[in-house]
């Protein structure tokens, strides 16, 4: 049986929810540091920092043209979590009212 050496190797679930995390805290870490929040915006990869991933995760990544950390999140949400059709419940919701300063 002869080998196949253009096959890539599958990703596996555990570096997909390596890969999950590591750009939720990249997020997080945007909310609260704008100079990390501009650097993630003008370039992705910049949230797998020191982490690694696969060739094709890194292009999707780098694929990503946010203009915002929502933008960036929704695009990345799309890209690496499998989601089903439907909203998320919180894209659904109203902007919370502003709170008085009683």
């Amino acid at each position: 049986m002869p080998l196949v050496a253009d096959r890539q190797p599958s990703v596996t679930p555990r570096a997909e929810r390596d890969l999950r995390k590591q750009i939720d805290l990249s997020v997080s870490r945007a909310l609260v540091d704008d100079n990390y929040a501009r650097r993630l915006l003008i370039d992705p990869t910049v949230a797998i920092e020191d982490f690694g991933c696969s060739p094709q995760q890194f292009k999707s990544l780098r694929s990503i043209q946010a203009t915002d950390l929502v933008d960036f999140a929704r695009q990345a949400r799309a890209l690496f979590w499998r989601v089903d059709a439907t909203p998320h419940y919180l894209e659904q919701r109203e902007p919370l009212p502003a709170r008085s300063a009683s």
